[in-house]
């Protein structure tokens, strides 16, 4: 059962849809999902929520402020901004009459677990956290696969860029396939384009800058609700040994499960998707 919902983060409407079981007694424990990078809450996460809420969840998936169907400047991607999001929906889920405010979990993707790491760290209402291939570093997430040569070309862009916005007060926007450097994330999101239009959207490439700027590693150690984090063994994403680095500065209880034979995109249905949904269950079934 999926309905619209609406709620407010800095005077400003974020469109989300509130998944439930077909039949529950109140209250029930929810999980609000945090999409990856310039995600919309129809896109990768209908899955997950789907089956949260076939297992006894109330299951929350929304837009950030200036994707899909929220308000907010199209296309600003502003990490700080995305944590306020998900703490506003922490806000909004808490006073619903049949949620169990005691019993709220995060769960976050990509860049979503690297939202949901930094979320659970700020707001100790955050009774469980899932995060599925986050990332440790943003500054390593984006130049790990670049050569010496190309690291130093892409930060000398970037300060061009940030030199013309103080100069001109303007900024380039590109596709979102244009900002992640890796091939497996530029050819996964075109391929997706078409199917959900709002993919479409162009981002200032300063964003650039936010990215270098996130950094979970710096947050993981001040969270003391239980962490689940699940990587993908074949990850060509990520860089190498990040998800193990958050896990070793992560408080306990905590647990690492890395899905063997997959790859990155590969989390998001079909087998892989299957197995590590069961393994977030069991989780939330036993700490939220």
């Amino acid at each position: 059962m999926r309905q619209n919902i609406a709620f407010l983060s800095h005077d400003q409407n974020i469109s989300g849809h509130l998944y439930c079981p077909e039949k529950f007694k109140a209250p029930l424990p929810v999980v609000i999902l945090c999409h990856t990078f310039c995600g919309v809450k129809d896109w990768l996460l209908p899955s997950y929520a789907i089956f949260f809420a076939q297992n006894g969840y109330a299951a929350l998936t929304f837009d950030y402020r200036g994707f899909g169907q929220s308000q907010g400047e199209s296309g600003r991607f502003n990490t700080e901004r995305q944590v306020e999001d998900i703490l506003a929906a922490i806000d909004y889920i808490k006073c619903l009459d049949f949620i169990d405010a005691d019993r709220i979990a995060l769960w976050g993707s990509f860049f979503g677990g690297a939202n949901a790491i930094v979320a659970a760290a700020c707001d100790k209402r955050v009774k469980c956290l899932i995060a599925q291939l986050p990332f440790a570093d943003g500054s390593q997430l984006l130049t790990h696969t670049l050569t010496e040569a190309d690291e130093r070309r892409f930060y000398q862009t970037l300060a061009r860029m940030q030199n013309k916005k103080v100069t001109t007060g303007r900024e380039m926007v590109v596709p979102i396939s244009k900002v992640l450097t890796d091939s497996a994330s530029a050819d996964f999101y075109k391929e997706h384009r078409e199917q959900f239009p709002s993919l479409g959207i162009k981002i200032p490439y300063l964003s650039t800058a936010e990215i270098l700027s996130l950094k979970p590693e710096q947050y993981i150690k001040d969270i003391t609700a239980p962490i689940l984090l699940v990587g993908a063994e074949h990850d060509a994403v990520n860089p190498a040994g990040a998800i193990k680095r958050l896990y070793d500065l992560a408080q306990e209880p905590k647990k690492l499960h890395t899905e063997t034979g997959a790859a990155h995109y590969e989390m998001y249905s079909g087998k892989c998707f299957l197995r590590c949904a069961k393994q977030q269950q069991a989780w939330l079934d036993q700490y939220c």
